[in-house]
This record gives structure tokens, C-alpha cells and sequence, in this order.
């Protein structure tokens, strides 16, 4: 062991006659301590925010959507499709047909967005089959006993309709045929095959599925697309598989990918994880005073020993050099400390439902953590390059005590 470490390690031990030190020392630990593991579980819960998020609505859609600029119908959408599956990084294609209708049961309506989809195409480029709570996605190919087409509602949609599994419900569209008497919308009996839940609210209250076929045949829109679903190979290069894209169909026919779709939102996410731990830096930054008021202290203590090491010829630099390593010994055992509390408490509230959130608000019914090696890592550097800084102004003081006049005075 060093000297100057053998001297620090000295200084921090408690004495009874001067427990202020002990004092200091344990409320300077404490204060890093809080500030480096409130810092770890609030990055950990924002990044758990935005990863969950993502995840939602990547589980719901797919990595890219493709439909013309003009929003009008796809005729030859066979070929289209081909040739978006030629594209590199393309492992999944689904033609949808999206529209907006009044869904009615026995004693309630509801607005909402449905989608017709070929179901074995879509199982390749959305995870929708994992969130099925009731019934499988598949089934909407297929007629009921009663020769009704089938229909997957979500989960919230359903329970405002008072539906379940084998009910039936209506839909009316508002782009009816011209009669006599005015527009006459048009309706058509469905039966529910399926509930499913994204675990977001937005999907789940105002989203329905149906047979591709059965959308071309209620819309009366011919053998026609509204656009593409597209999964790729990895979705963080979504966005250069989407200009790829863009290239080969170019206009009039649009490529989005899910960051651009989404863009405001995770922007937003992200600016609040920065501006989040900056503030929260400030906690550390607060108790780095602790440790200059401690190595101050100490020094003012010890001043008849510095005087002694002096007078036999120690140098300035290991003077300082024993507050240095005082300091750090401080902000090291709370950064440590504080790693495992905040490790401890992330997995508590990873493992445990210890709050509850609105899921309309939130898009999810519970916090969210994801633990990451990195946020330990940065959050560890941050603490222990504060507590050096921080110490290091008193121990070059310390360095400069005249060991003649503080012999003298003691």
C-alpha cells in the first residue's frame, strides 16, 4: 500500500476526538450515494420507456410502410410487391387495405380504423399473432358456421362494443350507393374470431382486422392495395432499406420507415433522457461539495501532521496526492454503493408491479426498465470524475501549509 493511501485510509477512520469528520465523511458517501443511484434507475426507467415503446409499436406495424403520395389505390399491387421483396434487407411483404368505419353491436358504436391483410402475409411482418389474448389472428380468412366473415377486434374496441369471442357486429361505411332518398351506407355482419392487445391504447380501442379480400369486397375497390407492410432483417436499418426502396418504385409511390413514422415522438424521448440526467447530475455535483468540505476539515485537523511530513522532506505533490486519494476513497465506496442500490432497485421494479399507470396515457400499465451496462459505465465516470474535480482545490491547499508557522501555532 502507497503512503499517501495508507494516510487516507487513516484520515477517514473515525476517532473520538473528532467524530465531526466521521460525520462528514458518512454524509459525503451518502450524498453520492442517492446521486448515482437515483441517476442509474431514472436513465434505466426513461431508456425501459422508450425501448417498450418501440417495441409496442414495432409489435403493431411494421418496419416500413409503403403507399403512393397521392393516397389512391395500388392496381397492379402483385407485381409492386415482387418487386419490394427483390430489395436487400426485405424478409417480409403484406398489401393492406386500410380504411375508417362504424362498427356497431347490439347496443353500442364505435369509429374505427380497419385493415384488411392477407393473415399469413402479416404474421411475417408484425408480431400481432403474440398479441392475441383471445382466438387466432389466421381466423379472419376464414367464414363462420353461419357463413359470416370473421373479424379480430382490440381489446378495448371490444370491450366498448360489449363483444366477445362469436358475437357479431356490424360495419357501416359511410361511402354507400346513391338512392332516392341519398346516400345509403353500407353495412355488413361480421363475427368475432379474435381480441388482440399491443398493450397500447391507441391500437387497441380504435383498431380491427379483416380478410384482405373481405375489405376489397365491402370497399368495392376491385382487386386493388392501399399500400405495403415491410419487415426488414434489422430494424435499426430500417431507413436505408426504405431509400432502397424508394429508389427501385420511385414516384408517385412513398417509403417511410418506423423512425421517420414516429420521429417527434422518440425525439422527444430522447431529449427528456438527456435533459434528465443532466439535471440529475447535479445531485452528484451537490455532493462533491460534501467531499470539499471534508477534505477541508481534514485538513485544518491535520495540520500539525502535514507540518511533520513536511519537516521530513515529503513534497508537495504527495501532500496533495493524500486529500486526493482521501476524496476518491469517498467518491468510489458511495459510487459502488451506489451502482449495487440502483441495480437492486431497477430488478425490483423490473420483476415487481409496484406502480401502476394509466394505460390511455402511458401506452403501458406498469414502469418500464431496461438495465444496460453503458448506463453503469457512464453514470460511474460521471461520479468519479466530480468527486476528483472536486478535490481537487483543498488538497493543492493542503500542499501549500508553511509547516514552520502551523509547528509554531500548535
Amino acid at each position: 500500500m502507497k503512503f499517501e493511501r495508507f494516510v487516507a485510509k487513516r484520515y477517514l477512520k473515525s476517532r473520538k476526538s473528532n467524530k465531526i469528520l466521521s460525520f462528514i465523511s458518512g454524509i459525503s458517501v451518502l450524498g453520492i450515494l442517492l446521486g448515482v443511484a437515483t441517476l442509474i434507475v431514472v436513465v434505466s426507467v426513461m431508456s425501459g420507456f422508450s425501448d417498450n415503446l418501440k417495441n409496442r409499436i414495432l409489435g403493431a406495424n411494421a418496419h416500413i410502410v409503403i403507399n403512393r403520395v397521392d393516397v389512391s389505390p395500388i392496381d397492379e399491387w402483385r407485381a409492386v410487391e415482387k418487386l419490394i421483396e427483390s430489395v436487400d434487407g426485405v424478409t417480409g411483404v403484406s398489401p393492406f387495405i386500410i380504411n375508417q368505419v362504424l362498427l356497431t353491436s347490439r347496443d353500442n358504436v364505435s369509429g374505427v380504423v380497419v385493415r384488411g391483410v392477407v393473415p399469413e402475409n402479416e404474421l411475417k411482418v408484425t408480431a400481432i399473432e403474440k398479441y392475441m389474448t383471445e382466438g387466432y389472428f389466421n381466423d379472419i380468412s376464414k367464414m363462420s358456421p353461419s357463413e359470416k366473415p370473421q373479424i379480430a377486434l382490440g381489446k378495448e374496441l371490444s370491450a366498448s362494443l360489449g363483444v366477445l369471442i362469436g358475437d357479431e357486429v356490424v360495419m357501416v361505411s359511410p361511402f354507400g350507393k346513391k338512392g332516392p332518398f341519398g346516400i345509403t351506407p353500407k353495412m355488413k355482419r361480421f363475427e368475432v374470431s379474435g381480441v388482440f392487445d399491443t398493450g397500447m391504447y391507441e391500437y387497441n380501442s380504435s383498431l380491427a382486422y379483416i380478410d384482405i379480400s373481405q375489405a376489397q369486397e365491402f370497399f368495392g375497390t376491385g382487386d386493388v392495395a392501399s399500400g405495403f407492410s415491410v419487415r426488414t432483417n434489422n430494424f435499426d436499418k430500417a431507413k436505408e432499406i426504405a431509400a432502397s426502396i424508394q429508389s427501385q418504385l420511385d414516384f408517385p409511390y412513398w417509403s417511410r420507415d418506423w423512425i421517420s413514422m414516429n420521429k417527434s415522438l422518440f425525439s422527444a424521448l430522447k431529449l427528456e433522457k438527456y435533459a434528465m440526467f443532466i439535471i440529475l447530475t447535479l445531485i452528484i455535483i451537490v455532493a462533491s461539495f460534501n467531499v470539499i468540505s471534508m477534505i477541508t476539515v481534514t485538513v485544518k485537523d491535520k495540520k500539525r501532521d502535514i507540518a511533520i511530513m513536511r519537516a521530513m522532506g515529503a513534497p508537495e505533490k504527495m501532500i496533495s496526492g493524500i486529500f486526493m486519494k482521501q476524496g476518491m476513497m469517498i467518491g468510489i465506496t458511495g459510487t459502488v454503493i451506489g451502482n449495487i442500490l440502483g441495480f437492486i432497485i431497477c430488478l425490483i421494479l423490473e420483476k415487481f408491479k409496484l406502480i401502476s399507470l394509466p394505460e390511455d396515457v402511458y401506452f403501458m400499465d406498469r414502469i418500464p426498465v431496461k438495465i444496460e451496462f453503458t448506463t453503469f459505465l457512464v453514470v460511474t465516470v460521471c461520479a468519479l470524475l466530480i468527486t476528483y474535480i472536486a478535490g481537487i482545490f483543498p488538497a493543492r491547499q493542503s500542499a501549500k501549509l508553511d509547516p514552520i508557522e502551523a509547528l509554531r501555532r500548535d
